[in-house]
């Protein structure tokens, strides 16, 4: 029973569990990264309203993780074109360390707004 047990957390660290709240955000891209010392994970800033200026953007950054390669060259080519995202996310309460840089904030759909 207690191997069982030991079992069914291991297999919910491995993989993130308990996803805790799901939402959507609109905003411009301002980085695209592989990041992680050890196990390299897809992270992205999207800046929310605020201004855009000569410089770069001002507004509320909002941190993600995206897990998917098509998402992540989507997301890309936004950044590139400098458009406008609406991202679609989700956010687990507990996941392994390799999953994520940002704050357990998963990307699931990325489209781009004409």
């Amino acid at each position: 029973m207690k191997k069982t047990i030991a079992l069914i957390c291991i297999s919910f660290l491995m993989g993130g569990c308990w996803e805790k709240a799901k939402g959507e955000k609109i905003g411009t891209l301002v980085k695209i990264a592989n990041e992680g010392f050890w196990w390299k994970t897809h992270e992205g800033e999207l800046i929310r309203g605020g201004m855009n200026d000569g410089s770069g953007s001002i507004g509320k950054s909002f941190h993600f993780t995206i897990e998917r390669d098509d998402i992540f060259e989507i997301a890309q080519k936004a950044m590139n074109d400098n458009k406008q995202v609406h991202i679609y996310y989700h956010v687990e309460s507990i996941t392994a360390p390799w999953r994520c840089e940002s704050d357990n904030v998963f990307v699931d759909k990325i489209e781009i707004v004409n």
